[in-house]
């Protein structure tokens, strides 16, 4: 499984790519939705995995677990309201926000696939030297 911030590093890269392909052939309006759009998925993730670190210590620690959890819902709600935000008073270019947000999702499968070549990798080399190592018995 990539972590997390492996995610959020190649979530930058496909940004600047999405982002410099929208103002060089779509719009100036299209391209600054795409970074506010992944601006907005890149802060949640990083948000969530803040709290679940805080989830995790506080559980081992058995305070102040239920308060953080309650956080968690309360983060999707501001997400939302900040979304709501973004179109009612910004007017941000939707498609440009849609590509943007789905950056993250395109970052991880980039990653899986990644991490899943990589292990696949290491167990065909591993498997190659127990059979070198049987055939030299």
């Amino acid at each position: 499984m990539p972590s997390l911030a492996d995610i959020q590093r190649t979530n930058l890269a496909v940004l600047a790519i999405s982002g410099l392909l929208l103002l060089a052939f779509v719009s100036p309006a299209a391209s600054i939705g795409c970074v506010i759009g992944a601006g907005v998925v890149i802060a949640n993730l990083f948000i969530l995995g803040l709290l679940g670190r805080v989830l995790s210590a506080m559980a081992a620690g058995g305070s102040g677990a239920r308060l953080v959890a309650v956080a968690i819902p309360l983060k999707l709600i501001l997400i939302a309201g900040l979304v709501y935000l973004v179109f009612a008073v910004v007017r941000v270019d939707p498609i440009g926000f849609a590509i943007g947000v789905s950056t993250q999702l395109i970052a991880i499968l980039f990653e899986t696939v990644r991490r899943w070549r990589r292990l696949k990798r290491t167990s065909e080399g591993a498997e190659q030297g127990i059979a070198e190592s049987g055939q030299s018995a």
